[in-house]
């Protein structure tokens, strides 16, 4: 009898997706998903409604069109000083997932070990159960949610080949620091890791330091794949429009798994992607001050609740400690704050192999200011 594969057993549906079924059955309002709900730019929109017929709409080469590669690597080398040959060593993606798909398919093997910062997007231990791949947790412990080489070394076993990175972190916000990102390094190097840098949140942080790209740490250039995004910091996730980037040798091998995969990413959004990648500092200075107004609003709803929300540094999550609520676990807050107030938002077990050591839940906030409002409000009534 024709079954499923064997690699897809025990492989279920996330439970974000259960969680925003559960919000349009109760009417609730969806801060789980990180849907990025805020328009794109004016700009943007206004030239793909004026340009859109006369852009090309067939296929692109399998890595991407020049123009886009191009603004790729202009923008990496003003925003975070990462330089790469954009003829070479970027290839464009169905967004980063696309990328991150692609890294894995041509540069490890069934059975190998992939080391996994807890917490962790919740896609990740998905994505390498597909390909046969091993995930392996490296245990971090909130509020701070540091990096080190000591938690870091103990969690290499024998099967370890790569590590994904994601920073700044969903769903904790937190990015990396030059000393942290020095220790990743450093055990990279010992072990002759591959590292897949997730930075997809790179334009959105909080304070006055840029962005550090990993690439641009110690060793690490010589060995890391870059994957991002133009979902985020563009507001176009709908788009589905990544790249990959990272030395050429290794990019040979993405781009012949990209395009065994898709063919393609959508040829009409790189040209208007492009364009977006060129926008003025003045954009991203508005992107973060329009975050960091949002964050504080959602923080003063959870805070008002009695609860107590992380303080980001980049991304557009709060992870938030439930344990006022005399709860265990992050599914029981999650359905306590769906009853009591209407709100749904994400259990922390979501982003872990293991146990968290406290009773977390994610909120996004790329929302309408007129929402988060509203669910701020419900949580400080209902709870």
């Amino acid at each position: 009898m024709v079954d499923v594969a064997n690699r897809m057993r025990g492989l279920q549906e996330s439970s974000i997706t259960a969680m925003t079924v559960r919000c349009q059955e109760l009417g609730a309002i969806n801060i789980a998903q990180g849907l990025c709900q805020v328009p794109p730019p004016p700009s943007l929109l206004a030239e793909g409604a004026r340009d859109f017929r006369d852009i090309d709409h067939s296929y692109s080469a399998p890595e991407g069109f020049a123009v886009f590669r191009e603004a790729v690597a202009d923008k990496l080398k003003k925003c975070s000083g990462l330089s790469v040959e954009p003829a070479t060593q970027i290839v464009a993606t169905v967004g980063a997932t696309g990328a991150l798909m692609a890294t894995l398919t041509a540069l490890l093997n069934p059975g190998d070990g992939v080391l996994l910062f807890e917490p962790f997007y919740g896609n990740y231990p998905t994505a390498l159960g597909v390909l046969d791949l091993r995930a392996e947790p490296v245990r971090l412990f909130g509020p701070g949610f540091e990096v080190t080489e000591e938690a870091l070394r103990s969690a290499v076993t024998d099967r370890t080949r790569a590590m994904i990175v994601c920073t700044p972190n969903n769903p904790s916000g937190r990015r990396l620091t030059m000393a942290e990102l020095m220790a990743i390094s450093a055990v990279a190097e010992e072990h002759d890791l591959l590292v897949i840098t997730d930075e997809v949140y790179e334009d959105i942080y909080f304070g006055p330091a840029p962005h550090i790209a990993p690439a641009t740490v110690g060793d690490l250039g010589r060995r890391t794949v870059t994957v991002s995004s133009l979902g985020k910091s563009f507001s176009v996730p709908g788009w589905r429009l990544g790249y990959a980037c990272g030395p050429e040798r290794l990019m040979d091998a993405v781009r012949v798994a990209a395009e065994s995969l898709v063919v393609c990413p959508p040829a009409p959004l790189q040209e208007l992607g492009a364009r977006a990648l060129r926008l003025g500092d003045d954009y991203y200075r508005g992107l973060r001050a329009m975050y960091d107004r949002k964050r504080r609003a959602l923080t003063e709803g959870f805070v008002a609740a009695g609860l107590s929300p992380n303080e980001p540094d980049g991304s557009y999550y709060l992870f938030v400690d439930c344990s006022p609520l005399g709860v265990t676990t992050g599914a029981e807050a999650t359905e306590i704050l769906l009853q009591r107030s209407l709100v749904g938002t994400v259990p922390g077990e979501t982003f872990y192999l293991n146990s968290p050591d406290l009773p977390y839940i994610r909120a996004c906030f790329s929302l309408p200011d007129e929402v988060i409002a509203d669910a701020a409000g419900r949580l400080a009534r209902g709870v």
